[in-house]
């Protein structure tokens, strides 16, 4: 039976995610049109209701770009100057529409040799942050991707 699960915590989308097999629903821009008319084979974890994973912040020494969080959303936040290249990318990503709910992270979870976010990202240093129940680990960005759709995700 596969099944559809909409968490209201990280705590407990990681939970679900340590007990069983799921393909991540964030935004849906490439995983809709990726499943197209096919039935579901796998269990679906939506994590569109996470407000947790959205957001821009500044810390001590460095920005956090949350997984969720959209490009209309990037272009909208009042980050400095180092952050231009990032900001016109960011409107390059299909049309308005899918800016609106297009995340960071779909972006670069896809791997796609066409991401509009990644070149800038890698050009800025970015670093992803990969979390489990069991352990948190931070990877530069250019060792989270490996090559056309592979990434380090577990």
């Amino acid at each position: 039976m596969i099944r559809y699960a909409k968490p209201t915590t990280v705590d407990e989308a990681l939970a679900l995610l340590g007990e069983a097999s799921w393909r991540i629903l964030a935004g849906g821009t490439d995983f809709y049109p990726a499943q197209g008319a096919k039935p579901f084979r796998e269990n679906v974890l939506d994590i569109n209701g996470l407000a947790a994973l959205r957001g821009i912040a500044e810390t001590e020494d460095h920005w956090v770009i949350g997984a969720r969080t959209t490009w209309s959303d990037l272009v909208r936040h009042p980050l400095p100057a180092a952050f231009d290249a990032l900001k016109q990318a960011a409107r390059e990503v299909g049309s308005v529409q899918i800016q609106n709910v297009a995340s960071i992270a779909g972006n670069l979870c896809n791997a796609s040799p066409a991401a509009d976010g990644v070149p800038t990202l890698l050009i800025l240093d970015a670093e992803v942050e990969l979390r489990s129940t069991a352990m948190v680990r931070h990877l530069p960005l250019q060792k989270f991707i490996l090559g056309n759709r592979r990434t380090e995700l577990q």
